[in-house]
């Protein structure tokens, strides 16, 4: 018999309003035996998704809310969340409130305090609004995703929304129509910008290539196979150097990332058929990706010497961004603490960018670039931090959960880890451009914490740990 194993406090470290009696299982195994093999196998899901959901009108109109902000199909996207949040005022179960939902307050909070002095409070009010809004979608998602079953269907309609809309979207304009913004693929809506277009796609392709490690066979890994081929093709498309640099990061986490193998042999072999699938991938895409794209990533080996950024590429877009960092590097200077609030960059970069005698190239209101610059000189120094700590927060935690319950559930853990690996690459693609005010980004953080939350339960169920109560105490 194995020896007890010692116990840590729960994933979430939130406050529980109300906590049912069936559901007393706060703890995470730092420890698991010698023998893996021992451990039951984990089940293979069913073949529908549909099997095993729990629905609630929390749940469906969180799903509806994930349908109209992906496709821009119906413009209900405020119904569904005001319908989501009475979904949760009436929930059994327990209210969930994650550290990432009190550092996201504390950012926001942090950016009311420039209301007061703002140069323009039309615009950081709006943008107020909106973050307040992006917490309660957050807030929706941990506690409306309860369990896998829950977690699989939503996966699985966050990526047919995107594959039937935005992706198809994109490829029809580029090979069909020859629609194209100097040779780069979009779509339309939010994915208008072929930047933010490729860093969704990122986070995309990581929900894609979890559910190829945790599915049986059937029509949902067949589906996550030609997202994982078809995705890499988009955000090559893209012409995004930032995404192709964050499509190399996730391919790298994937090339000497866990397998979902319990034997060493196994995971060996299951290694070899990766790598060959993943050569066959590369080539398929690399046959059929436009030619401009190896010609912009010829372009940056002139990145790094600054007097020669003119020759990375045609248009000068690299030049221009130095030229934009440089402005809102002065704008950080003269703002170091508050900033020039929430939503108020590209006024900002526009006096900034005229009055200073910038290039040409930067005048107008142009976007920062990079999403640390742009929350820096919206928010300051601390709202960086506080934005940092933010993303931070719910990937330590993730981690923790994922080397505790790797041994004892290789499937569910690898999993954990390629969403885990998105996030790293959509932060690695944030350096060049401005994905702050992505929701996407913070649907991605939510569903990190649930899936780490997941495991944790797993591992629970297996050991059969139990926290005392407090009448035991």
């Amino acid at each position: 018999m194995a020896t007890p194993l010692p116990i840590v406090p729960s994933a979430f470290p939130w406050r529980q309003a109300r906590v049912p009696r069936r559901e007393t299982a706060n703890a995470v195994v730092t420890r698991v035996p010698q023998e893996p093999a021992a451990w039951p196998i984990e089940p293979v899901p069913p073949k529908s998704p549909l099997r095993g959901v729990r629905w609630s009108f929390l749940y469906a109109a969180f799903l509806l809310y994930i349908f109209v902000i992906t496709t821009y199909q119906l413009p209900i996207a405020t119904v569904a969340m005001l319908i989501a949040l009475v979904g949760l005022l009436f929930q059994r179960d327990d209210f969930r409130l994650p550290s990432v939902l009190v550092w996201l307050a504390l950012y926001v909070l942090w950016s009311a305090t420039a209301y007061v002095h703002t140069a323009y409070p039309d615009i950081v009010w709006e943008f107020l609004i909106a973050y307040v809004k992006l917490w309660v979608v957050t807030l929706v998602a941990v506690n409306a995703l309860r369990s896998r079953a829950h977690v699989r269907l939503f996966m699985v309609l966050f990526l047919g929304c995107f594959a039937l809309f935005p992706l198809r979207g994109a490829l029809a304009n580029y090979y069909i129509y020859h629609e194209a913004k100097f040779g780069r693929a979009y779509w339309n809506f939010i994915y208008n910008n072929p930047n933010d277009l490729a860093a969704i796609a990122l986070l995309q392709l990581s929900l894609a290539v979890g559910l190829l490690v945790t599915e049986g066979k059937g029509w949902v890994k067949t589906c996550a196979m030609v997202g994982g081929g078809l995705l890499p093709l988009l955000i090559l498309m893209t012409q995004s150097r930032a995404g192709f640099i964050a499509l190399c990061v996730f391919t790298v986490c994937a090339l000497f990332g866990p397998r979902p193998q319990r034997s060493v042999v196994a995971a060996r072999r299951a290694s070899r058929k990766h790598l060959v699938a993943f050569i066959l991938v590369a080539l398929a895409v690399s046959a059929v990706a436009p030619s401009g794209v190896w010609d912009r990533v010829r372009g940056l080996k002139g990145v790094s010497n600054t007097d020669r950024l003119s020759e990375v590429d045609p248009e000068g877009s690299a030049k221009a961004r130095f030229e934009v960092w440089k402005v809102a590097k002065q704008i950080i200077r003269d703002h170091p603490i508050s900033g020039v609030g929430l939503g108020g960059y590209n006024l900002a970069h526009e006096s900034y960018a005229e009055r200073l005698g910038f290039p040409s190239e930067t005048w107008g209101k142009k976007d920062a670039h990079s999403t640390y610059l742009h929350v820096t000189a919206e928010t300051g120094i601390p709202g960086l931090v506080l934005f940092v700590g933010m993303v931070l927060s719910a990937a330590t935690r993730a981690e923790r959960i994922r080397r505790a319950s790797r041994r004892v559930l290789p499937s569910r853990s690898a999993q954990l880890f390629y969403v885990e690996a998105g996030l790293l690459a959509f932060c690695v693609a944030g350096i060049f451009g401005s994905f702050s005010h992505l929701s996407f980004l913070y649907i991605q953080l939510a569903l990190l914490l649930v899936l780490a939350e997941a495991c944790r339960r797993d591992v629970n169920a297996l050991h059969g740990t139990r926290r005392p109560s407090k009448r035991a105490a």
